[in-house]
């Protein structure tokens, strides 16, 4: 139930850096009561509005009462509609609202504006359209949101932890093999040993030389984590690629980093090499200083790669559920309904 009652409100686009601030403290609050350890700091927010990725469109729409204050927020991507016109336009969405004024209309209506929003820009492509949500398996609240009429869990992704205090085991890498960190001047390789590494993955989208791009000059990169292994002949054979959140680290106190990706590309598996980034990768984050290391695991990897972070270690640390909706074009006022 509500703690107050929200007579009226009104909704706007975000102008930009001016509403950061408000935005940053109203994440923050959301984050006292929620306890889901995702708070976005005043200069994440700002560094992500002044480097966009490429590839679609991010905004945030904001809820206010008559008074200014921030009771509710809708962050939603929507990929760029020119891509792949065959396919479903995809939105991948967060809702929430001020812990204040939960429970009653405000989540639904944060909800039908950003399906609205996705239908509107693929009717214009001629596309369908898709709608993606996600949220933390032990969160009721953002599960009851998500949790209505058309939406679906089509995925579970573990976040997994190891302890960098305990002893970690040498790397070995097959014979003939070795590692260095990447540069820029390979990014077409790169990319190229991305994709052949990725592709039988589940959502799988093609990275372009752009994206890659962007990664390599974003603000926060950080290119001694940004490892690649090279096979006898010379080819890119298997990525690590790691990084640490000193601001968040410091904001909580904690001394944590993450592998962020890690990869084999196609023909080079099952010689062990995927375990042996895994391995440096962890030594180098335990030499940096931290004592805990992260990562992100679809629940049905197809490379078993579930196996091979329990074998170097890694435990399951929480679950996030990914929801799905197909939307359909939202019948005009004048049509009947049935």
């Amino acid at each position: 139930m509500p703690h107050q009652l929200l007579t009226s409100t009104q909704s706007r686009p975000s102008t930009g850096h001016a509403d950061l601030p408000a935005i940053a403290a109203f994440y923050e609050l959301c984050e006292q009561v929620d306890q889901l350890n995702n708070t976005s700091t005043l200069a994440d927010l700002q560094r992500r509005l002044d480097h966009p990725p490429p590839g679609g469109t991010h905004q945030r729409q904001l809820w206010e009462t008559p008074e200014g204050e921030l009771v509710g927020l809708v962050a939603l991507w929507i990929d760029d509609p020119t891509d792949v016109p065959t396919e479903a336009l995809e939105g991948w969405v967060g809702v929430f609202v001020h812990p204040d004024h939960r429970g009653a209309h405000l989540e639904a209506e944060l909800l039908t504006w950003a399906e609205q929003q996705v239908r509107t820009q693929a009717k214009a492509a001629q596309r369908p359209a898709k709608l993606f949500a996600g949220t933390r398996a032990d969160a009721p609240y953002y599960r009851a949101i998500y949790q209505t009429p058309g939406y679906e869990m089509i995925r579970q992704f573990h976040t997994m932890a190891r302890s960098l205090l305990d002893p970690i085991p040498q790397s070995q890498f097959p014979e003939g093999f070795t590692s260095r960190p990447t540069n820029a001047d390979e990014a077409v390789a790169w990319v190229e040993m991305f994709n052949q590494s990725f592709v039988d993955h589940w959502h799988f989208t093609p990275m372009t030389l752009e994206d890659r791009q962007f990664r390599l000059t974003y603000p926060t990169y950080q290119p001694e984590f940004d490892w690649v292994a090279v096979a006898p002949d010379g080819a890119l054979a298997g990525f690590c690629g790691g990084a640490i959140d000193h601001e968040e680290n410091t904001l909580k106190n904690r001394k944590e980093g993450w592998i962020h990706i890690l990869g084999t590309r196609r023909g080079y598996r099952r010689q062990g090499l995927a375990r042996a980034m895994l391995l440096q990768g962890l030594h180098q984050l335990q030499a940096a200083g931290m004592d805990t290391a992260l990562l992100g695991v679809d629940s049905q990897n197809p490379s078993q790669a579930m196996g091979l972070y329990e074998s170097a270690g890694f435990t399951i640390k929480e679950t996030h559920l990914t929801y799905q909706k197909s939307l359909a074009e939202a019948p005009s006022a004048l049509e009947p309904t049935t």
